[in-house]
């Protein structure tokens, strides 16, 4: 774990690969789905890390794998909670409850991520039962100060999640993360299942949520936009593999990744000076037989002959900027 206190959570090298089996009685695994691939960064205290991709490059995989949704393969995640340091990726039994306390995750669909059997005092009360924090009169009031800072009322307690609407669900969800007073929330596209006027509504009250209580964020996002407004650093990723991080206004003015700069021409603009929308050609790889070299190499419009031969590591370019590119410092990318 690093030195630094302000440090939150430092991830070395992580890595999640699904075997893929073949048929037949003897079911033998014939190659491995590398979701994620030997990705690395840290998160301070108080801020906000943005994860973007494309569909299937992995995001929501790491995000799962921090919250042990998923357990990985390999590398290292490390937690520091300021009086002690957990060793994520080898928990101990009796620090499961520390962790699960400490790191939440707040999940795309708020509608199956709810136990629809269950009103919102028992959905919200539930991580304070299951953690041994509080119970009956003592929780209901807990829930009834979390609700309320979520823009909920004191009179739904006894509804059920049917009752709500989309945003409302989300809410919910939230506040059964906050429940805990957790360090660390990963908010898996917590706004595109909802309507564009309640998105705003959502990452508005995220914002408010995190100078109040300290948190820090994961923001896993395909939505170059939403990570544009709530980020203070932007990590993309590619194939299951991180292809740069850099804070956020560097990132989007200067591009270092021919991807990075792909995702952000991608972005439709509006009013007089929009211009053509650019699309990358190709299509993501097969993660069962990604290319040699870089993995964009085939779809990147600068490559030569050493992206199609070696594989770049992520190297730090220019102060807190990292990226997997043999040609950084010889591109000039465009930016927003």
């Amino acid at each position: 774990m690093s030195s630094n206190n302000n440090v939150l959570l430092e991830v070395k090298g992580l890595r999640k690969a699904f075997p893929l089996t073949g048929g037949g009685l003897l079911r033998r695994t014939v190659g491995y789905i590398r979701a994620v691939d030997d990705v690395s960064f840290n998160v301070a205290r108080g801020e906000t890390l943005g994860v973007v991709g494309e569909s299937g490059c992995g995001k929501t995989t790491l995000g799962r794998c921090l919250v042990r949704i998923y357990e990985p393969s390999g590398g290292e995640v490390y937690l520091n909670l300021g009086d002690r340091t957990l060793a994520v990726h080898d928990l101990k039994k009796e620090d499961n409850r520390v962790f699960r306390r400490n790191v939440q995750m707040i999940f795309q669909d708020p509608y199956s991520s709810l136990d629809q059997h269950m009103n919102m005092l028992a959905l919200v009360g539930e991580p304070l039962m299951v953690n041994k924090i509080a119970h009956g009169k003592e929780m209901e009031e807990r829930v009834t100060e979390i609700i309320t800072k979520v823009g909920l009322r004191y009179e739904h307690l006894r509804r059920f999640p049917h009752s709500f609407s989309g945003g409302q669900r989300q809410r919910i969800s939230i506040a059964r993360c906050l429940v805990v007073n957790p360090q660390l929330i990963i908010a898996d596209e917590p706004v595109s299942a909802l309507d564009v006027s309640i998105q705003a509504q959502i990452l508005n009250l995220l914002k408010d949520l995190q100078q109040d209580f300290g948190l820090s964020y994961i923001f896993v996002s395909h939505n170059m936009s939403v990570i544009r407004y709530v980020s203070d650093r932007i990590l993309v990723m590619y194939a299951g593999k991180l292809v740069e991080i850099a804070p956020k206004q560097e990132l989007l003015s200067t591009p270092n990744h021919p991807y990075t700069e792909a995702l952000l021409m991608a972005v439709p603009k509006v009013g007089r000076r929009a211009g053509t929308r650019v699309v990358t050609a190709g299509e993501p790889p097969d993660l069962l037989a990604l290319p040699t070299g870089c993995v964009f190499n085939p779809r990147c419009p600068y490559a030569q002959d050493v992206c199609r031969e070696e594989v770049p590591t992520l190297r730090q370019v220019d102060g807190g900027r990292f990226v997997s590119c043999h040609l950084a410092e010889n591109l000039h990318l465009r930016g927003v």
